[in-house]
């Protein structure tokens, strides 16, 4: 994969940094930086980085000043990017483009490790190739769900989303005031998970409910919220409505005489949701999982991996997408 940031704004507009595998640049306004822009007076001494290795493009705001925006939204700690994202630090504008080299364009992979590229799931032989080194393993949870697991760094989790959104729709439950963001401009319908607050306290604190193809940044939003405790992927065939009110429903715990809510269940955290699905009462997990077939959750314990939850026919999902699975022949105890 060749990355090539430009800048398209200023004196040094035209300007073009290639960036080789597993190499980090730092953009700034001094001699700090490995990309100095001294005249944008705006710009921190060291903005913020790139970085490039086999899994895809990475943007990093190194605590600036005036913060780092791509695609006009503002980021924070680690951020996925995408060919053709614009980047914004200080008042200079960068672009960033992404090109697969010859062997992954004829659909080898470098380490086993699936790049993650604008197009990774366009051409089937080469997804087919990439995913063969992939390798999950499935086993019981106390809670009666399967369990499968796989390592981030052989599949990231928002390309594992996307592929398994090939199959079923896929929904985020975000926690924007976690990520340190607002939520994109592109979602216009705002869909609280705790509906039962008045419309300023749910603005201000409720997880949104967001169907993936409202906005085109899903796997950087992914990829931003894994490790943040921000996150869950749900899959389901049932449509946007019927999710929202299903999840909306499930995470407000009512009083007995099913007056306004006394509570709620976090499951829009994945350190509640895996606890929950993998320890929790059958029936409680029976109504969050109501239409859902799938959840692809962090588990904050095990960083460098994937959880992946549902029924006994989790696995046969996977496999479907071109995973393989890899039989120890140890049933471990479910974490």
């Amino acid at each position: 994969m060749r990355v090539i940031l430009e800048i398209i704004s200023g004196t040094n507009a035209g300007r073009k940094i290639r960036l080789s595998a597993d190499q980090e640049l730092r953009v700034g306004r001094t001699e700090w930086a490995d990309v100095a822009v001294p005249q944008d007076s705006l710009m921190s001494g060291v903005h913020f980085s790139l970085g490039s290795d086999v899994s895809g493009c990475y943007l990093t705001d190194l605590n600036s000043s005036n913060g780092t925006l791509v695609n006009g939204q503002p980021v924070q700690g680690r951020t996925l990017l995408r060919a053709g994202d614009e980047i914004v630090a200080g008042e200079t504008r960068f672009a960033v483009h992404i090109e697969q080299d010859s062997r992954e364009a004829a659909g080898g992979t470098v380490g086993g490790t699936l790049p993650i590229t604008a197009d990774a799931f366009a051409d089937g032989a080469q997804r087919a190739a990439a995913l063969g080194n992939v390798r999950f393993t499935a086993e019981t949870c106390s809670s009666g769900l399967t369990l499968c697991r796989g390592h981030i760094e052989q599949l990231p989790p928002e390309q594992l989303a996307g592929l398994l959104a090939r199959q079923i729709s896929l929904y985020l439950i975000v926690d924007f005031r976690k990520l340190g963001v607002p939520p994109p401009e592109a979602v216009t319908q705002r869909s609280y998970l705790f509906s039962w607050l008045p419309a300023e306290a749910a603005a201000a604190v409720s997880p949104l409910v967001i169907a993936a193809p409202e906005i085109s940044q899903w796997p950087a939003l992914v990829a931003q919220g894994w490790g943040n405790d921000a996150l869950v992927c749900l899959f389901s065939r049932q449509d946007k409505a019927e999710v929202v009110a299903h999840l909306q429903d499930a995470a407000c715990v009512k009083g007995r005489k099913g007056d306004a809510s006394s509570g709620m269940l976090g499951f829009c955290w994945p350190s509640v949701m895996a606890m929950l699905l993998a320890h929790g009462q059958s029936t409680q997990i029976r109504r969050v999982l109501a239409g859902i077939e799938a959840v692809l959750v962090e588990l904050p314990d095990l960083p460098d991996t994937w959880q992946v939850y549902g029924e006994n026919s989790v696995p046969q999902l996977l496999e479907k997408t071109g995973l393989r699975r890899q039989d120890s022949g140890v049933e471990e105890p479910c974490a």
